[in-house]
């Protein structure tokens, strides 16, 4: 997998701001971090290597986001928030410990070993 792959993949992505502003350094550093983080997930072997790589490369562009939006609240597991007696948020459990792209889970359904995750 290459920068040069995931520019083509980002070319008509909704965060293809987010990729292009992101030095060749920081992109290469993104997908080795994203591929290690969805390669250490239980997956079927037989996975579909095309969804895999389209997960990969929405891993990578999570990790490059760095302003707080929703979707990383929701990857990190936030089930709820509220101010009614002071700031409050309630966590759920990060399976395997990281926090995983909503847009990667999707990618991901059908991919996982059987009984692993659903």
């Amino acid at each position: 997998m290459t920068v040069e792959q995931a520019d083509q993949y980002f070319e008509t992505h909704l965060e293809k701001e987010t990729w292009e502003a992101a030095c060749p350094k920081e992109k290469a550093g993104a997908l080795a971090t994203a591929e290690a983080e969805i390669k250490s997930l239980p997956l079927r072997p037989n996975a579909d290597p095309e969804r895999i790589q389209k997960a990969i490369y929405e891993q990578a562009v999570f990790r490059l986001q760095v302003d707080g939006k929703r979707e990383n609240l929701q990857a990190q597991g936030v089930n709820s928030a509220g101010i009614a007696y002071g700031p409050q948020e309630t966590y759920g459990t990060l399976v395997y410990g990281i926090p995983l792209a909503p847009r990667a889970k999707v990618f991901l359904t059908g991919c996982f070993a059987v009984g692993v995750i659903r």
